[in-house]
């Protein structure tokens, strides 16, 4: 019985393995077709008007990650603000109030994972 308790613990190690590749690859996936990265960098591919995002999962949790995708001047200062062209933003970055709530945890839970 122990035997067959170890390689079913084993597969289900496997599958979860597989099932968090496919995770992370369908996040980077929406991370490159939503267009995220024409601005940010992850492992030295991207644009670079916004953060590196290569080592985010490591400084920011899941939540934090979340609201700034929907709501990118939530976490500014009061007050701080970007000028491009005369033009004084909050955040230069579009939020992205109606991605849907399954696109946007996947895309959070791949950019957390980025450690």
């Amino acid at each position: 019985m122990k035997k067959i308790t170890g390689i079913f613990i084993i597969i289900l190690g496997l599958i979860m393995i597989n099932a968090s590749m496919a995770f992370a690859a369908s996040g980077a996936s929406i991370f490159n077709s939503d267009g995220c990265i024409a601005c940010h960098t992850i492992d030295g591919n991207g644009g670079s008007v916004g953060p590196n995002l290569s080592h985010v999962g490591s400084k920011r949790s899941l939540s934090w990650i979340k609201t700034q995708i929907t709501d990118p001047s939530a976490h500014f200062a009061s007050g701080s603000s970007v000028t491009i062209n005369g033009k004084s933003y909050m955040a230069i970055m579009p939020g992205h109030k109606n991605m849907q709530a399954s696109e946007l945890t996947v895309l959070a839970s791949y950019l957390e994972s980025l450690k």
